[in-house]
C-alpha cells in the first residue's frame, strides 16, 4: 500500500519553486538562469562588495586581486588581476554565473565565457541609481531577492537623504591624475556624485571619458573646489603655488576615500557624503 502511494501521481517530492530568473544587465543584455547561481565568480572589487551586500558572499568561488572588502573577501581564491584574468582559472572554479565589469573586464574573456554558455552579468553603473538596480539584479540571480531589495532600498534612501542644491553651484574639478593632469568626463559616475551634491563638474562635456586638461584650460575654468582620491593629503602639495585658482586661495582641496569613490557599489554612499560635506563647506 505504501509503495502504491509513493507511485501515485502527485506524491513525488516537489521541485524547488524557482521560476526562470531573468534580468537585464547594464549592457542591455538579458541573463536568464533556470535556478539561482550557486558558484559565482566576481571580476571586480565592487561586484564582490555587491555580492556580500545581498547575502551572496558564501557563493563566491573566485575573485580578482584588490577584492578586499568586506574583510571576509580577503580569504577568497584569486583568479587574476587587472593585468590579466586567465580563462583557465575562471573555468577551474566551475562558475554558473560570472559577474563582470563592463569597462574593466577584457571583452575577449567575456566573449569566451559566453561561447561556453556561462552566463555573464555586466555591471557598469553610470548613474547613481544604477547601483541600486545592480544590487537587485545580483540578489535575484543569486537567489536572495529580498536581501537585494533591502540593499537597494538602503542605497536609494541614502541618496535621497544626501541630495543637495547649492546656489550658485560651485565649480568642481576632480583630479584623477596629476602628471599629466586628468579628470573624468560626464560618462563617469563621479560626475554624477558631484551633481548630486549640488556642484558643477568641470570638463564633464569632454568627448573622452578621461580627458587630459591643459593648465590654461584649468585657469580659465577657475575651479572653486578641487577633489582627489587618496590615502593621504600629499597630492595637495602640487597645488600650493597656484593661488591663481579660487580653490587654492580658499584652501578648498578635499581628499576622498579612494575605494569609496572608485567602486560603484554600496560604499559609494560614503563618497557621496564626503563630497556633499566638502561642497557644503564652500557656501
Amino acid at each position: 500500500m505504501a509503495s502504491a502511494l509513493l507511485m501515485a501521481p502527485g506524491c513525488f517530492p516537489a521541485r524547488p519553486a524557482w521560476a526562470d530568473i531573468r534580468v537585464v544587465d547594464d549592457a542591455g543584455k538579458a541573463i536568464v538562469l533556470t535556478q539561482p547561481a550557486e558558484r559565482i565568480v566576481a571580476l571586480a572589487p565592487h561586484l564582490v562588495e555587491m555580492s556580500y551586500a545581498v547575502d551572496a558572499g558564501r557563493q563566491l568561488v573566485g575573485v580578482i586581486d584588490g577584492s578586499d572588502y568586506p574583510p571576509a573577501a580577503r580569504r577568497l581564491d584569486r583568479i587574476g588581476s587587472y593585468r590579466g584574468i586567465p580563462l583557465e582559472l575562471v573555468l577551474s572554479k566551475r562558475p554558473d554565473l560570472v559577474l563582470a565589469w563592463g569597462s574593466g573586464t577584457p571583452a575577449a574573456l567575456v566573449e569566451q565565457l559566453e561561447r561556453l554558455d556561462i552566463p555573464v552579468y555586466r555591471s557598469e553603473p553610470r548613474r547613481l541609481g544604477q547601483i541600486a538596480d545592480d544590487l537587485r539584479d545580483i540578489g535575484r540571480l543569486s537567489g536572495h531577492p529580498e536581501a537585494g531589495e533591502r540593499a537597494a532600498v538602503r542605497f536609494e534612501h541614502g541618496l535621497a537623504t544626501t541630495a543637495q542644491t547649492l546656489s550658485p553651484p560651485p565649480r568642481v574639478f576632480y583630479q584623477l591624475g596629476q602628471s599629466p593632469l586628468t579628470t573624468l568626463a560626464g560618462g563617469q559616475i563621479v560626475t554624477q556624485v558631484i551633481r548630486h551634491c549640488g556642484g558643477e563638474p568641470l570638463f564633464s562635456d569632454a568627448p573622452v571619458l578621461v580627458p587630459q586638461i591643459g593648465w590654461e584650460s584649468l585657469i580659465e575654468a577657475q575651479p572653486q573646489v578641487i577633489l582627489a582620491a587618496g590615502n593621504d593629503d600629499r597630492w595637495r602639495d602640487f597645488w600650493r603655488d597656484h593661488d591663481e585658482l579660487p580653490a587654492v586661495r580658499e584652501d578648498a582641496l578635499y581628499t576622498l576615500d579612494p575605494d569609496a569613490i572608485s567602486r560603484p557599489g554600496p560604499r559609494m554612499l560614503d563618497a557621496v557624503r564626503q563630497v556633499c560635506r566638502a561642497l557644503g563647506r564652500n557656501q
